[in-house]
């Protein structure tokens, strides 16, 4: 994927650092459900470079999962495979649950060595605390401040707006509520960056399935000066969205670039 304000170094970096954990994702068993007793959901946690077929865990003991009231909850249980980790999750109350993980920032700095052409590597080292820990004759220094957010929705018996954000990296703000979404009806998701409605993000939407078909069919938009993404799926199903950003900056302290990813799943319902 093309991002917009490229930068040839840095922006190999941050894509280097984000991608070499290969995409992630939380696919719950059931979007939305209905039933006035509460219901158990089947939840898989993954990281994989192909959509919906598991290839690596991702620490189930890292997801938030936040209430319709705004109150954490736990799962009732977990398992770490050799490829997912799962974790079953009791929804009790009305409303819209959110799972989630990562979203904290962290940084990357890649240098040269005096004499090599190869590139190294330091991980949680800032662009201010970076020469406590540079070798001597150290060149080509870049440093990207990065955040993941994965995330995904499930509604028990009728949506609620509880979304928040944290203001920090690159965030996925509902327009159309994620259990609204429909074949071929219109729908609209926002992103901010640091806070801010955020122009020129390029977002990738893939249906489930590409290992069945010959095209992966990926729906690639950009958002608008507000931030916004329109779309309409042709076909229902579970899909994966997967948001990313960067940008150059030269009067900020602690790095030379700063960069998100969102990865976001959800489905459409038959019409």
């Amino acid at each position: 994927m093309k991002f917009k304000h490229l930068l040839l170094g840095a922006g190999a970096l941050l894509l280097a650092a984000q991608a070499s954990a290969h995409n992630r994702w939380i696919l719950p068993s059931h979007f939305s459900l209905s039933n006035d007793k509460g219901e158990w959901v089947m939840v898989d946690i993954t990281a994989s470079n192909e959509t919906f077929n598991v290839d690596k865990p991702m620490g189930a003991d890292r997801l938030k999962i936040t209430g319709p009231d705004g109150k954490s909850l736990f799962p009732g249980s977990s398992y770490r495979g050799h490829r997912k980790s799962v974790v079953d999750i009791h929804l009790e109350n009305d409303g819209t649950y959110q799972l989630a993980m990562g979203g904290n920032l962290s940084y990357w700095t890649s240098y040269k060595r005096k004499g090599e052409t190869k590139e190294q590597w330091l991980r949680n080292v800032n662009k201010a605390n970076r020469n406590n820990v540079l070798p001597q004759g150290a060149h080509d220094i870049k440093t990207v401040e990065a955040s993941s957010n994965v995330l995904t929705y499930i509604t028990l018996n009728s949506p609620s707006q509880n979304f928040t954000s944290k203001n920090k990296g690159l965030e996925f703000v509902p327009v159309t509520h994620p259990s609204d979404i429909a074949q071929g009806e219109a729908a609209q998701f926002k992103f901010i960056f640091n806070g801010k409605a955020q122009a020129g993000i390029e977002v990738e939407i893939v249906r489930e399935g590409v290992r069945y078909r010959n095209e992966q069919e990926t729906l690639t938009l950009t958002t608008d000066d507000k931030g916004k993404i329109n779309f309409t799926l042709s076909q229902a199903g579970r899909y994966m969205l997967i948001a990313k950003y960067e940008q150059d900056v030269s009067d900020y302290a602690l790095a030379d670039t700063i960069g998100g990813q969102v990865f976001l799943t959800f489905e459409a319902v038959l019409d």
